[in-house]
């Protein structure tokens, strides 16, 4: 009984550690690439780069931030049957080269991410202090 807990304990503490990580990092490279193509079309002429910026904006489908967190923890989007999932290879327990290909929908991996922080949760409140004290 104490070896499942310790290995919930440390699956949620793996999945809190990477929910509490900052998304902030995956911006700055993205921020990175537009100011180059900023530079690049200024020198030419400041009125054509602001009609060329536009068009590319519009174009891009938006991206929620729930699928930007997603991305940052490693996740790859991919189209299944229309459906769009994200895909993480992840290492095999007990193995040092196998690994496997997690793949879930946005909504069933938040479902996921809230179920083992509701089981970190409840393991923090029902621990007793050996101490006595």
């Amino acid at each position: 009984m104490r070896f499942v807990v310790g290995v919930l304990a440390c699956i949620g503490a793996g999945v809190l550690a990477v929910a509490v990580a900052d998304p902030s990092p995956p911006e700055q490279p993205a921020h990175g690439p537009s100011s180059p193509s900023a530079t690049g079309p200024a020198a030419s002429a400041p009125a054509a780069p602001q009609s060329d910026r536009a068009a590319p904006t519009v174009a891009k489908p938006a991206i929620d931030p729930e699928e930007k967190r997603l991305i940052a923890q490693g996740y790859k989007p991919e189209m299944r049957d229309g459906v769009k999932v994200f895909c993480r290879r992840e290492a095999v327990l007990g193995s040092r080269l196998g690994e496997e290909k997690h793949c879930a929908t946005a909504e069933q991996l938040k479902v996921l991410q809230q179920e083992s922080h509701d089981v970190m949760d409840k393991i923090q409140r029902t621990q007793k202090n050996p101490a006595g004290g």
